[in-house]
Order: C-alpha cells, then structure tokens, then sequence
C-alpha cells in the first residue's frame, strides 16, 4: 500500500465516521459478521460497536435466546430489532444509554421523561431493576444503590435485584450504582420511568504492575485503618434510617421471618456509648405448620447493627500488636467507586484453639478506610462455638454450629464512612431428643442503611428504645394495613419470596405512629 493510498484510505474512514456520527444515533451504520449467540452477547457487541450501553428489562428480552444474524450492513435501530426477534420494541436515546421498552399505548417520550403526577399529589417516585455482571450475565449481590450526592439509597439483594423510593424533587438526578470490584455505574433516573431496569456492570480488573507498585506490609495496611479511624469515621453523632430483617430456615422451610425499620442513634465513633434504636415499623411472619419445631432464638437480633460496626467496636483481628493470635497476608487489590483497595487476608494461628475469625479486609489504598469486611469463626473450633449464638432452646435439643458468617460495608457521605450494609449467617445442625438425625437449620440477619441525617441529632427517650438485650423476635406490635409506606427495604430473594407465599400465615405489622 503506498503512502498515497494510504493517506487517502483514512481520511475517507475519517470522513465517512464523521458523516454517520452527524445521523441520528439510531440511523447509525454498523457492519456485523455472520454470527449465532444469545440475545445477550449480541446486544453487548452493538453496544461496543456503537458506544452506548443498553436499559431494559431483562425479563422482557429473553436474554438466554439464541439468534442467527446474517453480515451485513446495519443502521443501528435495524440491527437491535432483528436481535429481539421482532418490531414490538421502542428504542429511545438519552445521552450515552438505549432504551429498549415493549410498545405501549402511550408514547415512549413518557418512557424518557415520566409525567409524574404534580408534587402535592405523589411525594415520591419508585425506582426499581437488577444488576448484573456485563461479563457472565450472573447477578450482583450487595450492590450499593444511591442517589448521586445524597444519603438516600438501598442495597441490592441476592438476585441482584432492588427497589428504591426517593422523593419527587429527585426525578432528575443520577442513580449511583458501585461494587467492589466494578467500575461505578450513574444512570438518570429519568431513564427508568416506572418501569423496572437491568443495568450491567463491567469487572476492573487491577493491573499487576499496579500492584506490585503497592506492595507494602499487610500489618501496616490494617494498622493504619486503625490510626486514620478519627479522620474517616464520623466524630458527630448521626440518625441512620435502617431496614432490617432476621429469619429462621429449617432445611428447605422458612419458620419464621421479621422485618423492620429502624431509626438507629450512633454516637461518635469514639465514643464508648453503644448507640440506640427506635422501632419506626415492623411486619413479622410465622410458619404455623411448623410451630412446633420453633425451637430457636436469635441471640442480638438488632442489636448486630450495632455490635457488628467494626469500626465503632474495634475487633481483635484489627488489633496489631507484636503478640497478635493472627497471620495477615495482602492477596489481592480491587476497584471500589473509582478508589484502589487493599485485600488482607487474616486468620487465626495455627496454636490457637479459642473459636477466633478468620477472614478479608477491604481497605481503601488512598485513605486507609475500611470499605467491607467479611469473616467466619474459624472452622477448626467451630464446635466450640454453639453457646456464644443461642441464647434460648429446648432442653432435649442438642445443637451443632457448621459456619458462622458475617460481612459489614461502608459508604461515604460528605466526607466520612457509615455502615451501609451488614448481613450475618450462621448455619447449624440440630437434633431432638428421639430423632435419629440432625436437620440443618440457617438463622440469618441483615440490615441496610437507607438515609443519613446529621442535623439536630439527640439520643432517644428510654421509653422509645428498643431493648438491646430482647429477642426481637418476642416483640409486641399491632396490625397496620399500610404497612412500609414509603420506606426503603431490602427487597427478599426470589426464594425467600416464594417461601413466605407456601406460608399460610397470619402477616402483622406495626408502627408507633412517629
């Protein structure tokens, strides 16, 4: 090719990309081989082609459906609609997204920009959808869901799936989507429009040099979250608006289930007062076919929101002293919110027989904060272990403890971490008397912070205060036919959801009428 050619060659490329770019995005041309995938792959290659990302509702496209498309020459409208199979789909294009909604009777503009009803009729909007990894197409549990600049947000569930109300004022902000280990999404919420959304993730990868650049001592790594604590953490106190939820399972049966909502008092971090809580809201579910067999209590209950806040109730495994039980190892490094993190690795040493954890600590590179934290007692002295999680059982009941695990991660808001989310499972083997064979039982807990305020802060009246001490589980609470209203929640996995259906229970809920 002589250099003539050559030069001529690229500015026609650059000439003809001009000259598409001016079209309407969806009259883009886009050239595609041959090829046979799912509707899923297929639709992340155009989107790579083209440089916009997809917004739609996953369980409308049949993503798993395979498609034969022809090469070709494609205008970017023609090549979506002949991978969804038909022409019953609206696309629509908002800054750098494309909207993929069935045909409705009303115009898709209102798909775009929703005509919400006037601010002194509906004070809030809904926003709701799952995430998935853009990868593997595998949902994202725990994601961290926000509002871009405020303390309002939610936590996705096990099936990656969320729901969020936020007030009206908000209708044209960004939706802040993060997960350790995936580039931050912030999607305008206008783009959702009362429909359920899939949003799509991309993995970051930490270059290896960038690693090894950051190789340092994982004691110190650890030592420093400790130091920096009064920079990071909140030295005022604070009103943390929290959704809970705590459950029995005894194999594949749910017994019990409560769910709550919280206003959580938090003093500074440092100082030695535990905080407080105040039952706003409440709904409890008990499994009467199996009310016999109710023979477990959680232990804590809510009070976990509290205990487990490493950060405010420093654990031994973040005690770095010369005489520390435990080894500490950096085994990896991740992308948090745009943020580099450490990944330390500890557990307990090997001449140590109490019940102690082992586990990973997640902390920011930049500032030392610690971001997640997830551990298990260990489970070489496990056995050791039953007595410290149960606090009521029947006496013919023996109980063997097979994994106890928790996780705890935090958030920043303006300038300082709070606990967005922690989740505690602890499974076990039980067995009464006269029965030959021990049933696997799963208690599990978690809460999810959903607003931050720090204006005008005081702690609670005693008479408002939930008992720390109390099982939750026996607390009182009268039938409310509104029930969550307009609070956040955590929505419950899809087989938890099915579980509570096969239920044939009286549902009651609470409120305390502030």
């Amino acid at each position: 090719m002589t250099k003539r050619f050559l030069f001529l060659h690229i500015l026609f490329f650059i000439l003809t990309l001009s000259a598409v770019h001016a079209q309407e995005p969806l009259q883009r041309l886009l050239s595609l081989p041959k090829q046979k995938s799912s509707v899923y792959e297929l639709l992340n290659k155009i989107g790579e082609l083209s440089g916009y990302s997809f917004i739609y509702d996953s369980k409308v496209t049949d993503n798993e459906r395979k498609v034969k498309l022809p090469a070709g020459t494609y205008t970017l409208r023609d090549a979506i609609l002949r991978v969804l199979g038909n022409s019953n789909y609206t696309l629509s294009v908002v800054d750098r997204y494309i909207l993929i909604d069935k045909k409705q009777a009303i115009p898709v503009v209102r798909a775009i920009v929703p005509d919400y009803p006037k601010p002194d009729s509906v004070t809030s909007i809904n926003v709701n959808g799952a995430v998935y990894d853009k990868l593997n197409n595998d949902p994202i549990a725990d994601c961290t869901i926000g509002i871009d600049g405020t303390s309002i947000g939610t936590i996705a569930n096990a099936d990656g799936r969320f729901a969020l109300k936020i007030p009206i004022k908000y209708k044209d902000a960004m939706l802040h989507v993060s997960h350790l280990g995936y580039e931050a999404k912030q999607i305008p919420i206008a783009l959702f429009g009362g429909n359920s959304r899939t949003i799509y993730m991309n993995q970051r990868i930490v270059p290896l040099q960038e690693v090894i650049v950051r190789m340092v001592n994982p004691k110190k790594i650890v030592q420093e979250v400790v130091e920096f604590r009064s920079r990071n953490y909140p030295q005022e106190p604070s009103y943390l608006t929290s959704f809970y939820r705590e459950g029995i399972e005894k194999r594949k049966d749910l017994l019990y289930l409560s769910e709550a909502v919280f206003k959580v008092f938090k003093p500074s971090y440092e100082s030695p007062s535990e905080g407080q809580i105040k039952l706003l809201k409440m709904r409890k579910i008990t499994n009467e076919a199996n009310k016999d067999t109710l023979v477990l209590k959680m232990k804590a209950g809510p009070e976990a929101s509290l205990l487990i806040d490493l950060m405010k109730n420093l654990p031994d495994f973040m005690d770095i002293s010369d005489n520390t039980p435990f080894n500490y190892n950096k085994i990896d490094m991740v992308e948090y919110d745009s943020h580099l993190a450490h990944v330390v690795a500890f557990e307990p040493k090997s001449d140590i027989s109490d019940p102690m954890y082992r586990g990973r600590l997640y902390i920011d590179a930049n500032n030392s904060a610690l971001l997640r934290a997830e551990f298990e007692v260990d489970p070489r002295h496990i056995d050791q272990a039953a007595s410290l999680f149960i606090v009521k059982r029947s006496r013919d009941v023996q109980i063997k403890p097979q994994q106890i695990y928790y996780s705890v991660a935090y958030k920043q808001w303006n300038g300082k971490y709070y606990v967005s989310h922690l989740r505690g499972d602890l499974f076990f083997r039980m067995k009464q008397k006269r029965q030959l064979f021990y049933s696997p039982m799963h208690i599990f807990f978690e809460s999810a912070t959903c607003k931050i305020d720090t204006v005008d802060v005081k702690p609670f009246p005693k008479t408002e205060r939930v008992p720390l001490n109390k099982i939750f589980a026996d607390t009182q609470y009268v039938y409310d036919t509104s029930f969550w209203g307009d609070f956040n929640i955590i929505l419950p996995q899809e087989k938890l959801n099915e579980a509570i259906e096969k239920i044939s229970a009286k549902v009651e809920a609470s409120a305390d009428g502030n």
